[in-house]
């Protein structure tokens, strides 16, 4: 989040400095450690500062067949520090899997979303736990939806250890 958050701040920042060059950025959303086709891509003019350093539009070829490092929206510049192995999860963050059913989640999650996860008590009368994460991927190829979602590593054992059919996913806003 805080490369989009970079990338995008560039992207208004160079937009007021001056004379304009033919850069690379994404043509559509990208997952983490997705392999860069020419679709991908696209040429968009911008005043960019020396100090970014963005793949001109002249050497699009060379990003072609490199993996991202962090799932991208559409209209990212590309530069070195997206693109290489896979970069999630950071530091002191971790990955899990939730095994969902249609009813447990909104239909509209998707890679990039900030949500909250509750986990109901077995018992009744018990307490809701909640965790804040951002959804990394989501899987609807089978029955059961696999929504991965990256948060702290202690709330994610913690997450992982509660009865898939005890959680309920809430779309939020911000993180």
């Amino acid at each position: 989040m805080l490369v989009v958050a970079c990338a995008a701040g560039g992207i208004v920042a160079t937009q007021q400095l001056g004379e304009r060059r033919e850069v690379v950025a994404l043509a559509r959303p990208v997952d983490v450690g997705h392999v860069i086709l020419q679709q991908d891509l696209v040429g968009v003019s911008l005043a960019v500062d020396d100090a970014v350093k963005v793949v001109p539009a002249s050497a699009a070829s060379s990003v072609v067949g490199r993996q991202v490092a962090y799932s991208l929206p559409v209209g990212v510049l590309l530069t070195d520090d997206v693109l290489g192995p896979p970069q999630v999860p950071g530091e002191g963050r971790a990955i899990t899997a939730l095994g969902l059913k249609p009813g447990q989640f909104p239909p509209e999650v998707s890679a990039g979303s900030n949500v909250v996860v509750l986990a109901s008590a077995s018992n009744e009368g018990g307490s809701v736990s909640s965790w804040r994460a951002v959804v990394v991927s989501v899987d609807r190829t089978d029955q059961t939806q696999v929504i991965s979602v990256e948060l702290t590593e202690v709330d994610a054992r913690e997450l992982s250890s509660t009865p898939a059919d005890k959680i309920a996913v809430l779309m939020v806003g911000g993180r």
